[in-house]
C-alpha cells in the first residue's frame, strides 16, 4: 500500500508539471532586425562643376560622403536614408529621404540643406555662379530598373531660398570590363541634360534661366566585396550668358566608394 501511494503521488505530481508546461505561453517570435547599411566616398577632382558651371576658379577639389540607409521591414523594396556631403571648406550638404521601389524604378524624395562658407560665397559670386551661406532644396526622382537601356533617370529640385527649379534627366550604361578587352575594370558612362530656371528673390534681382548637358566615362575596378576605385573624364556645357562661366569644360575625377 505504501509504494502503491508514492506511485500515485508521483504520478500526480508528473502529471501537474506536463499540465504547467502545456499551459505556459509559448516564447515570442524572435523580432526581424532590419538592414541598416552603410555607404562612404572620397573623391578628388580637378575643377569644381555643378549643374553645367565651373563654381570657382581653384583647381582641385576634395569631396566625401557618409550615408546610412535603413530599409523599413514591413514594407517590401522602401527605405530612409540620411547623408552628410563635404566639399573641403567650400560648402556642406546634409540630406534626408525615402526610396521605394516599383514595377518601373524607384521612386526617391528628400530634402537637403547645404551651407557655404563665407570665403567661398565671396570667391563666385561676382563669377556668374549664386551660392548663398544657406540654402534648402526638396527634390523628386525616379530611377529606371537596371534592366532597361540605357537606364534612364528623372529628377526635379527646387531651392526654396533661390526660387530655383532644376531639372535634369541622365542615362547611364555599364559595362563588364572583360567583354570589351578591360579584364579586371569595368566601364561607366553617363549621359545628362538639365533646365535651371530661376525667378526673381533676395539673392538674385532678374529671373535667369540656362540649359546644361554633360557627359562622363569612367573606368573602375571592384576591390573585396564592399570597395570600388575608379578614374574618369568628364564634360559639361552651359547656355547661361555669365562672362566666366558660360560654355564648355572639361576636368577629370579620382574616386573610392564604399558599402559596409
Amino acid at each position: 500500500m505504501k509504494h502503491s501511494l508514492h506511485a500515485l503521488a508521483l504520478a500526480v505530481f508528473s502529471m501537474g508539471i506536463a499540465q504547467a508546461q502545456s499551459a505556459a505561453p509559448a516564447a515570442p517570435a524572435p523580432v526581424a532586425v532590419a538592414d541598416l547599411s552603410a555607404r562612404a566616398s572620397f573623391s578628388w577632382s580637378s575643377k569644381n562643376v555643378a549643374r553645367g558651371k565651373e563654381r570657382s576658379s581653384e583647381e582641385g577639389l576634395l569631396q566625401s560622403q557618409v550615408t546610412l540607409e535603413y530599409s523599413i521591414p514591413s514594407f517590401q523594396g522602401a527605405s530612409i536614408y540620411a547623408s552628410a556631403y563635404s566639399a573641403d571648406a567650400f560648402e556642406r550638404t546634409y540630406t534626408i529621404g525615402g526610396r521605394t521601389d516599383s514595377s518601373v524604378g524607384t521612386f526617391d524624395l528628400g530634402y537637403q540643406h547645404s551651407t557655404a562658407t563665407t570665403t567661398a560665397v565671396g570667391t563666385i559670386a561676382s563669377k556668374g555662379y549664386t551660392l548663398i551661406e544657406s540654402d534648402k532644396e526638396i527634390y523628386v526622382g525616379i530611377v529606371a530598373n537596371k534592366d532597361v537601356a540605357l537606364r534612364p533617370s528623372l529628377y526635379v529640385y527646387y531651392s526654396t531660398e533661390l526660387k530655383q527649379t532644376n531639372v535634369v534627366i541622365s542615362g547611364r550604361k555599364d559595362f563588364v570590363g572583360g567583354e570589351i578587352g578591360l579584364p579586371g575594370f569595368d566601364l561607366s558612362t553617363k549621359v545628362y541634360a538639365g533646365s535651371v530656371n530661376s525667378s526673381a528673390s533676395d539673392y538674385e534681382t532678374e529671373k535667369n534661366a540656362y540649359l546644361y548637358v554633360g557627359a562622363s566615362v569612367d573606368v573602375t575596378r571592384t576591390i573585396g566585396a564592399g570597395a570600388i576605385v575608379g578614374v574618369g573624364a568628364h564634360y559639361a556645357y552651359n547656355t547661361d550668358g555669365q562672362t566666366d562661366t558660360k560654355g564648355s569644360t572639361t576636368w577629370y575625377k579620382a574616386y573610392a566608394n564604399f558599402r559596409f
